[in-house]
Parts: structure tokens; sequence; C-alpha cells
């Protein structure tokens, strides 16, 4: 019991920074790209407040993972509206990716400072390892994923208006890998937990 409310400790402060990151790059790059919506909203900001989703944060408590509130972006203000969303929706994922070599880095940098700490070492190789997820998790290319956005800008012939309608689908997609995963077939430890150990142990 001591030990799940000490990963807690760790886990709910990282997760809610490491999605408020998320999202800001999202609204950023978009920003950046003509699109005002998030600005105008008051989700241009790194406050986990602005961002919480309250049934990703019981995700979060439950079962260590979690999401937030989407950053609103209207794709009609960009001047190539398919390839700058493309742009604003990888954004978020690389966000995640430099924050874990950031915590790395930060890590690498304590423990040549004040010597190995088992606390220092659980909290950053978590905090990297959570940031690997996102990523990883981000990229893949099932709508309303970041990751299809980018597949979209990249296929032949893809249009916004056809690319929105297989967003409304992909929440179908989600499920389905969620089912399976939970009926036996390790789908998500495949794409998402095991590059991310693979990441942590180059890194670490």
């Amino acid at each position: 019991m001591v030990e799940k409310i000490g990963v807690l400790l760790i886990v709910i402060p990282v997760l809610l920074f490491s999605l408020s990151v998320h999202e800001y790059a999202h609204g950023y790059v978009a920003w950046k790209l003509g699109d005002p919506t998030a600005k105008r909203m008051g989700r241009l900001t790194l406050n986990p407040l602005s961002h919480l989703d309250p049934i990703g944060v019981l995700f979060a408590v439950f079962f260590h993972f979690g999401w937030a509130k989407p950053v609103p972006i209207n794709p009609f203000y960009f001047r190539k509206p398919l390839m700058h969303l493309a742009i604003a929706s990888a954004a978020g994922p690389i966000s995640n990716l430099l924050l874990c070599f950031g915590f790395a880095l930060i890590y690498k940098i304590s423990e040549k400072a004040i010597g190995p700490q088992d606390f220092l070492q659980n909290f950053f190789l978590t905090a990297s390892f959570i940031n690997s997820a996102l990523f990883f998790f981000n990229f893949i290319p099932i709508p309303p994923l970041d990751g299809s956005r980018i597949l979209f800008a990249l296929l032949p012939g893809m249009t916004l208006e056809k690319s929105m309608r297989y967003e409304i689908l992909g929440f179908l997609g989600i499920f389905i890998l969620v089912l399976l995963s939970n009926l036996g077939f390790p789908i998500f430890n495949y794409i998402v937990v095991k590059p991310s150990y693979m990441l942590i142990s180059f890194l670490y």
C-alpha cells in the first residue's frame, strides 16, 4: 500500500505536467501556423488545471495512464490545412520525446553532482518512461491520435474533409485495440511498452 502511494506521488504530478506540455505544444504550434483558437480559449498555458480531464485523471490514479482535454485546433485557419494540422499534431508527442530526453539528462547531471540516489533514479526513470509511452502511444496512426493526422497528410488524394470523416470512426479503432489487449493480445505491449523500455535502457 505504501509502495503504491509512493508510485502515485511520482506518476500523477509527472503525468499532469507531461500532458500539459503535450497540449501546450499542440496549441503553440497551431497558433504559430495561424490558428488562434487555443489562445483565445485560454488553453495556451502550462497550467494543468486548464487541461484536466476528470476521467483521464481517474484513469491515471487507478491505471497509471491518463489523458488531458485536447487543445482545440481549427485547421481552417491554416494556409495548408492538412499539412499544418499534421505539424501541430506532431508537436505534442515530440514534446514528450524531448521531455523524456530532458529527464534523462537531468538525472545524469544530478547523479554526477550528488551521486546515485534511489528516489531520484525512480523519479527520473518513471518520468522518462511516461513521456516515452506518451510519445509512442500518440504516434499510433489511428484516429483521433496524433499519428493519424500525420498519416493523413502523407496519403495521396487525402483531403481535410475526408480525414475529418475518418476521425469520427477512429474511436472504434482505439476501442478494438483496448479490447484485444484485455482479451490477452498484448498489442500495446509491442507498440508502446517495449519500445519505451528500449528507449529508456538506451538513455539510462
